[in-house]
């Protein structure tokens, strides 16, 4: 009977031995994400920790983009505070993303192995409009030009007060997109534009809103290369503006040089007699309304 003691004895403290080992139970408790068009904020919760133990998180970004998938993964170490820890992560995509895309994501703490689905932008799989941005100012009109600064040429003759009409659609972009449009008219002469050098759209606290104060700019400042009477060669600046409806508000101002860059038109900002420029946004991420 005697013999049979030291074994129980064994297998009880075999049990005490097993139960004073720390059993890593340690679970994901939540996984939540926002993500954009440039990349994504993570936020990893995780319970039943042991305090002062380092734990490794393991996570994978799904991007689906027109049929295309790329998978964004890392990983954080982290040194649990206590019994849970909330862990924050950052990262970015490959590139900013330019075409409308799908995104999923899990994480597993390394431990354990299991995953846990993450809720991105309040959704398991979360839509990301990223579809190129374009910004662009359309319209035109006629300007009354008479002021005493205005500089006109018209058949090697001054011209103290005419009309000018123009017409427009021009990007916003460094360099500009292409397929951009300008026409300007005035006695006896044209300007077509052929190349859009220079489209900066700013928010001008000078003017007036524009008409959508979500498209973010009220101000279009440009330069481009094009033909003058049918001629190659010909040079322009320009600002318009975009101060709303009806558009009587709105103003332009430019120079149209010769292609041996003498003036033939040049004229200060100058509000439009009859007709309107608007500034719009479609695509990209949303930005700061141009409210003022």
């Amino acid at each position: 009977m005697n013999k049979k003691y030291p074994k129980v004895w064994g297998l009880v403290l075999g049990l005490l031995l097993l139960f004073a080992i720390p059993v890593l139970a340690n679970i994901i408790s939540s996984a939540t994400a926002t993500a954009d068009c440039v990349g994504f904020t993570l936020t990893v919760d995780a319970a039943d920790l042991t305090k002062g133990l380092q734990y490794t998180i393991d996570f994978t970004f799904t991007l689906t983009c027109n049929g295309s998938t790329t998978t964004v993964s890392g990983m954080q170490t982290f040194t649990a505070p206590g019994t849970t820890a909330s862990v924050p992560i950052t990262g970015t995509w490959p590139s900013p993303l330019a075409v409308n895309c799908t995104v999923m994501g899990s994480a597993f703490l390394t431990t354990t192995g299991v995953k846990f689905p993450i809720t991105i932008n309040g959704s398991t799989t979360a839509s990301l409009t990223c579809s190129l941005v374009q910004e662009r100012m359309t319209g035109g009109g006629t300007v009354d030009v008479g002021l005493p600064s205005t500089q006109v040429v018209v058949h090697g003759t001054n011209s103290d007060t005419f009309d000018v009409s123009h017409g427009f659609e021009i990007h916003c972009g460094a360099p500009p997109p292409k397929n951009n449009s300008l026409e300007v008219n005035w006695p006896d002469h044209h300007f077509h534009l052929d190349t859009l050098t220079l489209g900066t759209c700013v928010c001008n606290a000078a003017f007036l809103p524009p008409e959508n104060p979500d498209a973010g700019f009220n101000e279009f400042i440009g330069a481009g290369t094009g033909k003058l009477d049918g001629k190659p060669g010909a040079s322009i600046v320009f600002v318009f503006t975009d101060q709303g409806e009806p558009g009587t508000n709105d103003t332009e101002q430019m120079t149209i040089f010769d292609p041996s860059d003498t003036p033939v038109l040049s004229f200060p900002q100058t509000n439009l007699t009859f007709g309107d420029q608007q500034a719009h946004r479609v695509g990209g991420p949303k930005v700061p309304p141009c409210t003022l």
